[in-house]
């Protein structure tokens, strides 16, 4: 018997889908796949949404304020790492903490980000598929491309309804003064451009220290790197510190004890807050001396990793403490997965691929969600879940879906419902993207590579994520049944890109 693709209902023609779009009254322009969902599912989502929206004006009432939302975003950690999933103690790493936050949370072992550094930070601040906004590509030290000012950011769609905003931690979202973070909605902001890795070939002694390439060429090393940078909202960034081998020890401490004290000063105040920490661990060639050989691992990957997994206690501690805990919504996820290139000072899953990669071990990240008294505890989630989402749930969150900007595709779905109340995700499928090209469409439980077929046959291109999560016995035969329902749904996204296209990159004027 022909599996079942859940509630997608692929064989539609575009003409269905348009009648659909046209007979949507949200603000919010989604992809294609979203209004068959939305057909099959409105009426339910309509009850879902007005729970929630009771849930969130008691919490209000209660709190005399908006509920306050710290997203943390980690780098190159992969699905599994975490003790919860089987990793953590059992790779040298313990993960007490993350570990405490996922019992008394939501575990998201759906999560999905997207292959790479900036591609994932540009969804998770816009909402929209990376190849929307122009920025594709992991960004290097020099690039001029960077977040276009017509982007409109979540920091923006929170700022603009009283929230008091804040970044800290990697940006890697653009080197241009227009492109920084508190030109992007955030009203302060402490940061790095990048990861460690550009330091690591900066200068002659330290291109000793961490690689091989001590013969090229100096003209390869004189990136025009910029220091540990601050920014105040208006106002133009100041290099405040170097960031080279040495500081970068401890650049992740001076960057979480900002995030401690913006949660201080803003606990009891009039507005709500917005934290965005973007954790540089754990993609760095160096320990914290207070860290260094403490793991089992015995690498700096495992020290980091233990680093933070400290600092995640501290934070909900401070929330409980503060009495806030009980309005403040925290995820926890990474950007893509490990960075093998690096092996044995990378992050591991058991997946197959890495970061770079549209198989699962490059886009399906740990990720947890908690809000003590509001998302259930002991949960396990296997929905999907993508980074985009977490824009249009914050925005319901903070009750701005009517700012969502109607004038171009927004990816995300409001996921509120399913984390704060425990209902189905709203997702079904994931368009996965390898810089400007589609590399592999998701609907329920299979995936289809794109570009694998030879011959005019579809090639074994289709996986069942559900039996073969490591993508290692392609089947076309049995899977026959599939191909035109996904050329069809690939064809109703290409179609929603010809009437919303994508932006081209933007580019910063750069100093000499």
């Amino acid at each position: 018997m022909k599996p079942k693709i859940d509630s997608i209902r692929l064989g539609c023609t575009v003409a269905a889908l348009a009648l659909g779009i046209a007979g949507s009254t949200a603000a919010q322009q989604f992809d294609a796949p979203f209004y068959e969902l939305e057909k099959e599912n409105g009426a339910t989502w309509v009850e879902e949404d007005k729970a929630i929206d009771t849930k969130l004006a008691e919490l209000e009432a209660r709190f005399g304020k908006k509920p306050n939302i710290i997203y943390i975003l980690t780098d190159d950690i992969g699905y599994g790492e975490l003790g919860v999933q089987g990793g953590g103690a059992a790779r040298g790493m313990p993960t007490p903490n993350l570990d405490q936050l996922a019992y008394e949370g939501a575990l998201l072992n759906g999560f999905y980000a997207e292959p790479s550094c900036t591609p994932t930070r540009v969804a998770l601040m816009t909402g929209r598929h990376p190849v929307r906004t122009g920025l594709t590509d992991v960004i290097f030290p020099g690039n001029p491309v960077g977040l276009a000012p017509e982007e409109v950011t979540v920091a923006e769609l929170l700022s603009d309804a009283g929230y008091a905003t804040a970044m800290y931690g990697k940006w890697h979202l653009g080197d241009g003064e227009e492109t920084l973070p508190h030109h992007q909605g955030f009203d302060e902001a402490f940061f790095g451009l990048y990861n460690a890795a550009p330091w690591a070939w900066n200068t002659p002694t330290e291109r000793v220290m961490w690689n091989n390439y001590t013969d090229a060429p100096d003209f390869f090393f004189r990136a025009p790197l910029r220091g540990k940078l601050e920014g105040k909202k208006g106002e133009d960034s100041v290099e405040v510190g170097p960031l080279n081998a040495e500081s970068y020890t401890k650049f992740e401490e001076e960057t979480f004890e900002r995030v401690m004290g913006f949660v201080e000063q803003n606990a009891e105040g009039d507005k709500p807050f917005f934290i965005y920490y973007a954790s540089h661990l754990m993609s760095q060639f160096t320990s914290h001396p207070d860290w260094e050989g403490k793991s089992p691992m015995g690498t700096h990957n495992g020290d980091q990793m233990m680093e933070h997994d400290a600092y995640i206690g501290r934070l909900t501690d401070k929330l409980e403490e503060l009495g806030i805990a009980e309005n403040t919504l925290v995820v926890w996820m990474s950007d893509n997965g490990p960075m093998y290139d690096l092996f044995p000072e990378s992050s591991y899953t058991a997946l197959r691929g890495g970061k770079g990669d549209v198989l699962e071990g490059g886009v399906r990240v740990p990720a947890v969600a908690w809000w003590p008294g509001v998302i259930e505890e002991l949960q396990t989630k296997a929905e999907m879940i993508h980074v985009t989402d977490m824009y249009t749930t914050a925005a319901r969150v903070a009750g701005v879906m009517d700012a969502i900007p109607s004038d171009r595709i927004v990816d995300g779905i409001d996921q509120s419902s399913f984390l704060l109340n425990a209902t189905p995700s709203r997702r079904e499928y994931m368009f996965h993207y390898s810089g400007v090209s589609l590399g592999a469409v998701r609907v329920g439980q299979f995936k289809r590579h794109i570009g694998s077929g030879h011959g005019g046959l579809p090639g074994k291109a289709f996986f069942d994520i559900f039996k073969d999560p490591r993508e290692e016995h392609g089947v076309m035969v049995s899977m026959l049944w599939a191909w035109v329902p996904f050329d069809d749904i690939q064809r109703m996204h290409e179609a929603m890109i010809e009437t919303f296209p994508h932006r081209e990159p933007y580019y910063s004027e750069m100093d000499e």
